[in-house]
């Protein structure tokens, strides 16, 4: 039977239809909680092959609709399936995850056609929905027909739901299957009666090994979150660590380490082996309109970081120390025989270094820690730091005068290594000139030479230091943004973090390129595009090249610029003053030391 439907619109429409989702695979899991709601037991998506025009399909098992439950529940937007039917599925008992009724929207989001075919009782029930007649009618839906018809199974028994997606929005990226099982597995990893496959393949449902845990958390207006978690045993990566909030029974925005990440004392390696979720319905309120995250300045999710933090530093302080205990007492014998090489009166510190080293390099092979050990071990029985630091420890419990002297000594000694340092600095200066004003040095190169001696840059950067986040950002802007060809035009570009969290990015041009107003131009364009990978940053360019068209030399002079030019001669140049100046400096500083020692 071949006829029309229509949309039954709810007063709460109007700001219903301004919500979207972010990415397409978001929108294709919108339309799996549908399923997961009708009490499926299992889900099929196939994505279309790159480059092609095929749709997205999803299939389920669950109960399906009948033409009567299409035309008055499921086209009654806005009507959620929660306040119609209750809290709990009617055959797995499971907390329903719709929650606003427009979960039929998700598809239309990223195609521009969509088809619904639901079996239940026999028979079958096809609904068309076009998107630009929905957006065509705004908010008088009503009017618009949507094609349907109806018929028999041919199985009786079969049931469920068939979505075609066909029209792939251009505007979104292209449904990517991995990125597509990882939220899945994220949303559904736990669930044992729910099984999913992204182009045949079974999303991963992982036993994680490792310590469990489990927390109730108070919070002051009477409700609870639950938190439950693993930290595993490192053997086997996460495909995405970290705490999800899970809100309502659903998983909200992306995992999240809830302020951990600026602890100190834990590794990222150890961060990084954090699994598990919060359960907080107390958030809904809080939860953005496409329900992606949860407002960040919301005092209730401020107030259930700050109840978990110490909770988890807990954990991760227990699981840590267990380790290095560990890792000490396979090392122990190693560690002794290197302890026992060194004067008895130094033991003591050299214990304490092997403590930083175990810490520092955690997570490291046993082979490569017990490298650096023995290595430590080994300079610090000949550093001359050490002897100065005995006596400084000693001082302590002594008189002020004592106390005094160590601090003099250790000054004295301080200034002799910081002018060791600047005279073998000037040492290399010769070599690096070569380096970096030959032409034929290609850019890895350049970015090798400078990354490792900052100290080019000048005092102002002495504090400043590359880390994998920030180069895994560089490295997918310029992937993303030097793309279809355009690769041979991709800038070396170096990304730098102060004390502050403040960014420098070195963009460096050949020895034989000289810096214009195209390279302004194009430093700018990297500071807003970068600020999608980094935002609320503030980032700092410094241009290099083997010469400075004079109208932006001029710029550098200017407090506010956040784009600066130099060339590579000129930065060499200014680097050798500084030490020259350094090293006069500390020299005039010992003279009149001596004369002091000399009149005494």
């Amino acid at each position: 039977m071949n006829n029309n439907a229509h949309f039954k619109v709810d007063p709460r429409l109007a700001s219903l239809l301004g919500e979207n989702y972010r990415s397409t695979e978001l929108a294709i899991k919108e339309l799996i909680d549908n399923a997961y709601d009708a009490d499926a037991s299992e889900v099929w998506i196939t994505l279309p092959k790159p480059l092609t025009l095929d749709p997205i399909l999803i299939k389920d098992d669950g109960t399906g609709m009948t033409e009567a439950e299409v035309r008055d529940e499921y086209l009654n937007i806005a009507s959620s399936r929660a306040s119609r039917k209750g809290e709990r599925t009617r055959l797995k008992n499971r907390l329903v995850k719709g929650r606003k009724g427009i979960g039929k929207f998700a598809g239309l989001m990223v195609a521009s056609h969509m088809e619904v075919r639901s079996m239940a009782r026999g028979k079958y029930t096809h609904l068309i929905i076009f998107r630009d007649e929905l957006f065509r009618a705004k908010h008088d839906l009503e009017q618009v027909n949507l094609p349907m018809n109806t018929g028999v199974c041919d199985d009786p028994d079969y049931h469920g739901t068939e979505i075609i997606l066909t029209g792939i929005n251009q505007q979104f990226t292209f449904p990517n299957a991995d990125r597509l099982r990882r939220l899945l597995m994220l949303e559904y990893g736990r669930s044992q009666d729910f099984k999913l496959y992204v182009d045949g393949e079974l999303v991963d449902i992982e036993d994680i090994p490792g310590d469990g845990y489990e927390h109730e958390i108070l919070l002051s207006n009477g409700e609870s979150a639950s938190l439950r978690y693993t930290i595993s045993d490192g053997k086997k990566p996460l495909k995405q660590s970290g705490l999800a909030i899970r809100v309502g029974g659903k998983i909200v925005g992306n995992p999240r380490y809830f302020g951990l990440e600026d602890i100190e004392e834990i590794p990222p390696r150890l961060l990084r082996r954090l699994f598990g979720e919060v359960n907080c319905d107390a958030l809904e309120p809080f939860v953005t309109a496409d329900w992606g995250a949860v407002i960040d300045n919301s005092r209730e999710l401020s107030e259930l970081e700050e109840k978990m933090r110490p909770v988890l530093l807990a954990s991760f302080r227990d699981v840590f120390s267990r380790e290095i205990d560990l890792t000490r007492s396979r090392l122990k014998r190693h560690i002794e025989q290197g302890v026992a090489n060194i004067p008895a009166h130094r033991r003591k510190f050299a214990e304490r270094a092997m403590d930083q080293v175990l810490h520092k390099f955690y997570g490291e092979s046993e082979a490569r820690v017990a490298a650096i050990i023995g290595l430590v071990l080994d300079a610090f029985g000949k550093s001359e730091y050490s002897w100065v630091m005995q006596q400084l420890e000693a001082s302590r419990e002594g008189e002020q005068a004592e106390m005094v002297q160590a601090f003099t000594e250790f000054g004295m000694l301080d200034v002799a290594l910081i002018a060791q340092q600047s005279s073998n600095r000037l040492a290399v200066l010769k070599d690096l000139e070569r380096i970096l004003l030959n032409p034929a040095t290609i850019p890895a190169q350049l970015g090798d030479a400078i990354s490792n001696n900052l100290w080019l840059l000048g005092n102002q950067y002495g504090l400043v230091s590359g880390n994998k986040d920030l180069d895994q950002a560089v490295k997918m802007y310029v992937g993303h943004k030097y793309t279809n060809g355009h690769a041979h035009e991709a800038p070396n570009l170096l990304l730098l973090q102060d004390f502050n969290k403040g960014l420098v990015l070195l963009d460096l041009n050949q020895p034989d390129h000289t810096v214009s107003l195209a390279d302004r131009r194009r430093a700018i364009g990297f500071q807003d595009d970068l600020k999608v990978y980094l935002p609320q940053r503030d980032i700092e360019v410094i241009v290099f090249g083997g010469a400075v068209e004079s109208g932006l030399v001029d710029q550098n002079n200017k407090s506010n610029a956040t784009v600066r030019y130099h060339s590579y001669k000129s930065m060499l140049s200014e680097a050798r003053v500084q030490l020259n100046w350094l090293l006069s400096e500390l020299n005039k500083k010992n003279d009149s030391r001596q004369k002091e020692l000399s009149a005494v």
